[in-house]
């Protein structure tokens, strides 16, 4: 992997509060790297100083392998990083028309090559027609694009976005997502995007990093992180989590819902015999209606599930998430597709597609 950012042993303090603690991430060139944690986990701090606009009070930073801060040398400021930025808020100048946001960036150009190098990305980013409209006359998907455009125009060594999703609508949201991504992904930027939201995340990032406590608690490839988190922690910050106690016996999980097989797949203890803590998603529970013979209505654990009664139902048009109470003990999430409506009161069984033992 050739690192378009790396931070070695990265450390921030605001006084007495110790915001960013021995951070190490590289960020490789030409991907997407999603640091995702919740409020007052340090990921913003640790933008700002890949920026230039805190200093690290311990540890380097490399950006296109040239040392930007750290290891004795002086620290190289903000307008000299080569770095892109795309703010909250978006910041765009409510005087300026879309080409005149776009072409801020790039006043060090030729007139001829500044108007070219416009073009080239109101192409990029899908707003060719625009380029006489206020950021007024736009939607905050147009707005976005402009940002990004104007981030890109230098041609910087790595893009930052803060957070740049939070002001849009809901409905927005998605949508906007897929199309910075696809503009990031065609511009083959090295880009760093800070969120505290785990869709955006897991949906955007090419490596996803996940940040708890001022550390980075896990990095690896989104279907990783979540599938395989390395702690309680991590597997409770990314999405809804089911936990189980369980014991491995010969590549089997043995758990409350039932028996699974964990023998393939790259899992470490599948040939362990060991007693583990088992994470199973809500999308991987298996919910079938509980007949009244059924050998599960006891409540014990048999081969096929356990027994249970629906609870409650969050319905949400594309998908329902189910919550069901077991007969032995505890409640489980479970998430269905839309099309089967369970209700309250409705007996079910339980059983698990895939289960994950914790390390």
């Amino acid at each position: 992997m050739t690192a378009g950012v790396e931070l070695v042993d990265v450390h921030k303090s605001f006084g007495p509060v110790a915001a960013v603690r021995g951070v190490s991430l590289a960020l490789e060139a030409g991907a997407v790297t999603a640091l995702v944690g919740p409020s007052g986990c340090g990921k913003t701090t640790t933008l700002r100083m890949v920026a230039g606009f805190d200093s690290p009070d311990q540890g380097e930073i490399r950006i296109g392998g040239r040392l930007v801060t750290g290891g004795g040398a002086s620290a190289v400021p903000p307008e000299r990083r080569r770095v892109g930025m795309v703010f909250q808020q978006l910041a765009l100048f409510p005087h300026l028309d879309v080409s005149g946001n776009i072409a801020y960036g790039l006043s060090g150009m030729g007139r001829a090559a500044r108007q070219a190098r416009v073009a080239e990305l109101l192409e990029l980013v899908g707003l060719v027609g625009y380029e006489r409209r206020r950021p007024h006359e736009l939607s905050g998907g147009q707005a976005q694009r402009v940002a990004l455009a104007r981030a890109l125009g230098p041609r910087p060594d790595v893009v930052l976005l803060d957070e740049p999703f939070s002001s849009l609508d809901v409905t927005l949201r998605a949508g906007v997502r897929a199309e910075v991504r696809s503009i990031l992904r065609a511009a083959g930027a090295t880009a760093l995007l800070v969120t505290h939201d785990q869709e955006e995340a897991l949906s955007l990032g090419d490596q996803v990093a996940v940040m708890l406590d001022g550390r980075i608690a896990q990095v690896g490839p989104p279907d990783h992180v979540y599938r395989r988190p390395v702690d309680l922690h991590v597997a409770a910050f990314l999405g809804a989590a089911n936990l189980f106690d369980g014991e491995v016996r010969d590549g089997i999980l043995h758990i409350l819902l039932g028996a699974v097989d964990i023998s393939g797949g790259g899992n470490e203890r599948g040939d362990e015999r060991s007693v583990v803590t088992a994470l199973v998603r809500p999308e991987d529970i298996h919910l079938e209606d509980l007949r009244p013979d059924d050998g599960t209505g006891t409540g014990a654990e048999s081969a096929a599930g356990a027994a249970g009664t629906v609870v409650d139902v969050e319905y949400y048009g594309h998908d329902q998430l189910v919550v069901v109470s077991l007969a032995a003990g505890g409640r489980v999430r479970a998430r269905l597709h839309a099309e089967r409506r369970l209700l309250p009161g409705a007996g079910v069984r339980v059983s698990a597609r895939r289960a994950y033992p914790l390390p």
